[in-house]
């Protein structure tokens, strides 16, 4: 077929022919033109399909695959056009290896996207529908965290294998894969004890997957900081803080240290707010209206509700109030806001006379005042008059009083009910 080109196409160049060179830059081209438009069609057909479907997954899975299968494409077409170019039988065993492999990377890579999206649609999916319902959020986390870990294990699986499948295309490494098994027991021993924390973390994500101490969505205490399970990876967890920090753990800590789970088996939480007022508060009052406070505020959960006096002090006396919401985060926020509420009301009530104070007893003595604090728990003492102190008889020369009044002892109270004299 040569003989019938043109002389200057028949020159040599290398080991092929110009026109062979040329050919092999058209292909390349037609190849990848060629596959766009294959996989196009192919996309196309598949979105008519799954248009006709009610569940979601299969469109993501339509996206997914969409790069990879036209990767596929262009690898086999542009193979498939070298094959006519007539060249030598070497050159084209590599080449036929090279598309080997460009094939089955292509096709790992569309296998995991596929898994991935079509993984991740069905979790949300069933978290969406299910956390609808209180009592079915545990179960759809505890899912949602079942089908994500367990399709990166199968992900990583696909790689190894991929890799194993591409490398085996290629003699060099085939003869050094027969050395390396000839001496598997010394180098499984030396990986071992060289990847001992890696697989120690990977075998820990398995295990999470399984036992589930943890799930994506739960809210954690880890050393003190707060925060939501935002993602479970094979060797590490993603925690995100109350304050939009990400806290990146290993997932051994998690079986191996102590750590809080607030929602391990039901999202709602319970709360406590204090308040510390004075003695003479009606407990009922502020009782009633911290029950009316909590029914006109959204973030309660309506289950509980609860006000009780917990301690008694020498100035205050402390009150609890127990409140209930749907998760961690709802609950800080109620808490703030009933507090809030409750301070401003105290505050108003009655010009703020319930406010916690100290009291003290001021006494008239002979030689000057004296001041005494009495605990705002002890009751209130009243007023008397002293008697008149014993004094000898006046002599000539002392002067004498001008009134009977100022040789009396007269105490006075400073309290909520009693005030100095003016003057």
């Amino acid at each position: 077929m040569d003989w019938s080109l043109p002389p200057f196409l028949r020159q040599e160049l290398g080991d092929l022919l110009l026109w062979q060179w040329l050919g092999m830059l058209l292909c390349i081209f037609a190849g990848l033109v060629l596959g766009l438009v294959l996989a196009g069609l192919v996309r196309r057909f598949i979105e008519v399909v799954v248009k006709r479907t009610s569940v979601r997954w299969d469109d993501s899975l339509a996206r997914a695959i969409d790069t990879p299968a036209k990767a596929f494409c262009t690898v086999v077409l542009i193979y498939l056009f070298m094959k006519t170019l007539q060249l030598p039988e070497e050159m084209l065993g590599h080449l036929g290896k090279l598309a080997r492999a460009g094939a089955i990377a292509s096709t790992v890579w569309g296998i995991n996207r596929a898994l991935y999206s079509v993984a991740h649609a069905v979790a949300d999916d069933s978290y969406s529908r299910e956390t609808m319902d209180p009592r079915r959020q545990a179960h759809a986390r505890s899912m949602r965290t079942q089908i994500i870990v367990a399709t990166r294990v199968v992900s990583v699986l696909m790689v190894v294998i991929g890799t194993a499948l591409v490398a085996l295309q290629f003699s060099v490494v085939r003869s050094v894969g027969m050395s390396l098994l000839a001496s598997a027991g010394v180098a499984g021993v030396v990986l071992g004890f060289a990847a001992q924390k890696s697989l120690g973390a990977l075998l820990a994500g398995i295990q999470i997957s399984l036992s589930q101490p943890i799930r994506i969505g739960d809210s954690v205490v880890l050393n003190g900081d707060y925060g939501t399970i935002e993602d479970i990876g094979l060797t590490y967890v993603t925690v995100k803080l109350w304050d939009e920090r990400r806290l990146i753990v290993p997932t051994p800590r998690f079986l191996e240290q102590p750590f809080e789970n607030w929602s391990r088996t039901h999202v709602g939480m319970l709360g406590t707010v204090f308040l510390r007022v004075d003695f003479d508060i009606p407990v009922a009052t502020v009782r009633a209206e911290f029950e009316r406070l909590m029914d006109l505020e959204p973030m309660w959960d309506g289950r509980v509700k609860k006000l009780q006096v917990t301690d008694a002090g020498e100035n205050a006396v402390e009150l609890r109030m127990l409140v209930s919401a749907r998760d961690a985060g709802t609950l800080f926020d109620l808490r703030v806001s009933i507090r809030e509420k409750l301070v401003t009301w105290l505050q108003g009530y009655e010009h703020g006379a319930h406010i916690p104070r100290t009291r003290m007893v001021i006494s008239d003595e002979t030689n000057g005042l004296r001041a005494t604090q009495v605990p705002a728990s002890a009751p209130a003492p009243t007023l008397t008059s002293a008697p008149p102190p014993q004094s000898a008889p006046l002599s000539a020369s002392a002067p004498a009083p001008q009134s009977a009044q100022a040789a009396q002892h007269t105490p006075t109270l400073i309290g909520p009910s009693a005030r100095p004299p003016r003057g």
